[in-house]
Formats: C-alpha cells, sequence, structure tokens
C-alpha cells in the first residue's frame, strides 16, 4: 500500500490490505470519505490475467469512495 493511492482523494484516507493469489486481487479495508463518514469496504477482482491493471482500478474506486 505504500507505493499506492499517491494522489487524489483516497490518499491518506484509505486504511487497507491487499491480497493476491492467482487470478484474484483484492484490497479491503477503510475509506474516509469527504463528508468525515469512515466506510468499510472490500474488492475482490476474479479471473484477474493483469494484476497491476486490477490494481489501478482498485485505486479508482477508492478515490471515488473517498469524494
Amino acid at each position: 500500500m505504500k507505493h499506492r493511492m499517491k494522489s487524489g482523494a483516497a490518499y491518506k484516507n484509505v486504511f487497507a490490505k491487499t491480497g493476491t493469489v492467482k487470478g484474484v486481487c483484492t484490497l479491503a479495508g477503510y475509506a474516509k470519505a469527504a463528508n468525515g463518514h469512515n466506510l468499510a469496504f472490500v474488492i475482490m477482482n476474479q479471473g484477474v490475467m493483469n494484476s497491476s491493471e486490477a490494481r489501478q482500478w482498485q485505486d479508482k474506486v477508492c478515490n471515488l469512495i473517498c469524494k
């Protein structure tokens, strides 16, 4: 996580744990929304051929959650 979400709404507002096994990429944790609410979330990408693309998509979702 230290190399992810270095800008945007998710920066310093997402506290999460990653998980990766063959074909599956996950991210679960807490996000602080712009209104101050803390939100729990889980993102599970299955059938992943390219883990970096899945992580980029997860980062975009986290930015949306924090807006």
